[in-house]
């Protein structure tokens, strides 16, 4: 038995390779700003900016207070707004339908250090397609706007 073990351990080693992914994880790209604003202001200003920039809010997480309520615990506070632009959508799935995987858009606030943190996960533009990289710069604008829009003081 323990030889059928080993035998099956050093199939599944022998596999795995084949299975890997070849292509390098790709790296997280974050786009983040603080302010001392109250987090209410903040997600006040956040749906305001994301309005502002022809996105519709799909939706709005109160993670932090759920999680409060839920267990009857202090816990602070974090928030996820997810939002897309039709058009914008429309654009994207012409040029890549396989792009759809980065939608909706998503930004996440968060308090931290007695400060206000507000972070948004840019797209990637260093992908092989020219069209879709200069695409996801133009996205990427956008999101660095309404997050940086949300931090002014």
């Amino acid at each position: 038995m323990a030889r059928l073990a080993r035998l099956s351990l050093a199939l599944l080693l022998a596999l795995l390779p084949a299975c890997a992914q070849h292509r390098p994880a790709e790296p997280e790209r974050w786009y983040q700003a603080a302010t001392g604003k109250p987090y209410d202001d903040v997600l006040a200003e956040l749906e305001l900016a994301i309005t502002e920039h022809n996105f519709r809010i799909t939706g709005h997480n109160h993670i932090g207070s759920v999680i409060r309520q839920r267990d009857g615990i202090r816990f602070p506070d974090y928030d996820t707004f997810q939002f897309c632009n039709l058009t914008l959508a429309r654009q994207m799935l012409e040029i890549s339908p396989a792009a759809v995987a980065h939608m909706p858009c998503n930004i996440a606030v968060r308090t931290e250090n007695g400060q206000t943190v507000i972070t948004t996960r840019l797209l990637p533009t260093d992908g092989p397609d020219a069209k879709l990289n200069a695409f996801f710069q133009n996205v990427n604008a956008k999101l660095k706007k309404i997050v940086d829009f949300a931090a002014e003081k």
